[in-house]
C-alpha cells in the first residue's frame, strides 16, 4: 500500500530505483512487489522508459468508491426535505469497516441556532457512540465487532458513552429489531440524534441518515412530532432510490 501511495499526480511514473529510495526498501524487495502488483493490474511498466505507474485496477477501486458517493446524489432531495421538516441538522454517512468509523458524505446544517457540532463532510466519527455509526455497526458481522472492540477498546466521550462491549452488542440487536438508532448525548455534549439505515438493491445496508440537534429540542421532536417515524420514512424512501425492493420495504 505504501508503494501505491508513492505515486502522485506530480509524479505519476517512477523507476524501480526511485521507488526503492522513497520506500527505503531494497531494489529486490520492491521488484518482487512490483511483479505481483503488475500481475494484478495495480501497476504497469512503461516499456520505453522502464518506469512504473498505476494500473487500471486502481481505477476499478476508485470506481467502487465513487459508487458510494452516488448515494448522496440520489437521495439529496430527500435529505433536504427532511431538514426543512425538522429544521435540525441532517447527516448522511457510510461505514469504514476496517476502522469501525463513520465517514460523513453530507451535512445539511439545521435552520435553528446550535452550538458547536464537530461533524463535517469527509470527516469521521467512531461508530459505537454515534447514531449513524450504531445503525451501520448493527449490520456488521458480530464476530468482527467483537474482535475490533476487544482489541481497541471503547473510549468514553461523554458520561453517556457506552463503553461495555456486551452492552453494545445488546443495543445493536435492538437496532436491528427496530431499524433505527439513537445517540443520546453519547459522542458530543448536548447533541442527540436519531438515525436509520439505507438499504440497496442487494438488500444490504450501504449508508445511514440522521437528524441531530440539541438534546432538549430533539427530545421535543421525538415526543411531540414523531421524529423517529419521520426518519424511518425518509430512510425507506432513500432505500427505494437505491433499488431496494418495494415489497421488501413494506415487510
Amino acid at each position: 500500500m505504501d508503494l501505491l501511495a508513492t505515486f502522485s499526480a506530480a509524479e505519476p511514473e517512477l523507476t524501480l530505483t526511485e521507488l526503492s529510495s522513497r520506500l527505503n526498501l531494497s531494489v529486490s524487495t520492491v521488484y518482487r512487489l512490483l511483479v505481483t502488483l503488475d500481475d494484478r493490474g495495480y501497476v504497469e511498466r512503461n516499456p520505453q522508459t522502464g518506469g512504473y505507474s498505476l494500473g487500471v485496477a486502481c481505477l476499478d477501486l476508485g470506481t467502487v468508491f465513487l459508487s458510494k458517493l452516488e448515494i448522496r446524489d440520489r437521495i439529496l432531495p430527500l435529505l433536504e426535505s427532511l431538514r426543512e421538516a425538522c429544521r435540525e441538522t441532517v447527516h448522511l454517512a457510510i461505514m469504514d469497516r476496517d476502522q469501525m468509523e463513520v465517514i460523513y458524505l453530507e451535512k445539511l446544517e439545521g435552520l435553528l441556532p446550535i452550538g458547536m457540532m464537530g461533524s463535517r463532510v469527509g470527516g469521521r466519527a467512531p461508530a459505537y457512540c454515534t447514531g449513524l455509526g450504531k445503525c451501520l455497526l448493527a449490520y456488521v458481522e458480530e464476530s468482527a465487532v467483537r474482535d475490533f472492540y476487544s482489541t481497541n477498546g471503547m473510549r468514553a466521550y461523554t458520561p453517556n458513552t457506552l463503553t461495555d462491549l456486551t452492552g453494545l452488542l445488546l443495543e445493536l440487536e435492538k437496532i436491528r429489531e427496530h431499524a433505527y438508532a439513537i445517540d443520546d448525548v453519547e459522542h458530543e455534549p448536548d447533541v442527540k440524534c436519531v438515525a436509520a439505515p439505507v438499504w440497496n438493491h442487494r438488500q444490504a445496508v450501504v449508508a445511514a441518515i440522521s437528524v441531530a440537534g440539541p438534546q432538549q429540542r430533539m427530545n421535543r421532536l421525538i415526543e411531540e412530532s414523531g421524529l423517529v417515524e419521520r426518519v424511518l420514512t425518509v430512510a425507506r424512501e432513500a432505500s427505494l432510490h437505491m433499488g431496494y425492493p418495494r415489497r421488501a420495504s413494506k415487510e
